[in-house]
């Protein structure tokens, strides 16, 4: 069985991909390393940066000595929607690792986050043959230095739950089965924001939730920093949960919808149109 690691880079953050997300990755313990290719796709908006990371991560293979068969890295431009939430990014990784190994895995992590050790490993290690998907708990590591534990459970996971809110699968826990992924469309291109909880809800309307493992042992870290992200750009955040609204809000009842609008309400100072 084949694994990618794909990881979106944007904002000239590429000190954190190096130094944090990537260097996690090549970190990882008990898997075999051969098995796993990363692809790093690059959003940034200034050209020059694409050199740039490609060059910083041949110098910390180089550092840490890896083998080429050691985690296979690959740098690519984002060939889709550039430079809206990192959908396009993310799906451009995705499809390429998908039509390299269709019956693989990904995982997916964000630039400015990371993996602990043995996150891979746990996550190959909770594969059934019919799994197609594994979600390991996470926690926020906050920029006041206070941490936040989210714990996701097996039944949290509903599409209701994630149109109210998020129970604890975002970007960088993501592990699915790459066919999988890709037969829903993967993420949509077309919000600024809410993109993973959008995804999580079209996932689990297809997919059978016998078939999706959740770990309740924490594996990633979550850096909610206060630099410029799709969660924190206010005028956005309303554009995105208009969207987002429009899109499932006939699908369920009124009072998950009233749940939901709290929710964003304090999180966001969320007001919907005409209401």
């Amino acid at each position: 069985m084949n694994f990618s690691v794909i990881i979106a880079t944007s904002q000239k953050r590429t000190d954190w991909l190096i130094n944090r997300s990537l260097l996690s990755v090549y970190n990882q313990d008990g898997i075999n390393k051969s098995e796993w290719s990363v692809i790093v796709v690059d959003d940034n908006k200034d050209k020059s940066e694409f050199v740039k990371v490609q060059k910083q991560v041949d110098f910390l293979r180089n550092k840490l000595n890896l083998n080429p068969t050691d985690f296979p890295t690959t740098v690519i431009k984002n060939r889709r929607t550039q430079f809206m939430s990192g959908t396009g990014a993310w799906n451009t990784g995705i499809f390429e690792a998908n039509y390299i190994s269709p019956n693989g895995f990904i995982s997916i992590l964000d630039d400015d986050d990371e993996y602990l050790p043995n996150h891979l490993s746990e996550c190959v290690s909770a594969i059934k043959s019919d799994s197609v998907a594994v979600f390991q708990r996470l926690i926020w590591y906050n920029n006041e230095k206070s941490t936040m534990n989210v714990d996701l459970t097996k039944e949290c996971l509903t599409a209701e739950n994630f149109f109210i809110g998020n129970p604890g699968v975002q970007g960088s826990n993501m592990f699915f089965k790459s066919q999988n992924f890709v037969d829903i469309g993967g993420f949509d291109e077309a919000l600024p924001n809410t993109t993973d909880r959008d995804l999580m809800i079209r996932f689990l309307l297809k997919n059978e939730l016998t078939k999706i493992e959740v770990i309740e042992k924490i594996g990633v870290i979550h850096y909610n920093h206060k630099r410029q992200k799709v969660n924190n750009d206010i005028p956005r955040k309303q554009q995105g949960l208009d969207l987002f609204y429009k899109k499932y809000k006939h699908y369920f009842s009124e009072e998950a919808y009233l749940k939901s609008l709290s929710r964003a309400k304090k999180c966001f100072n969320y007001t919907p149109p005409n209401r």
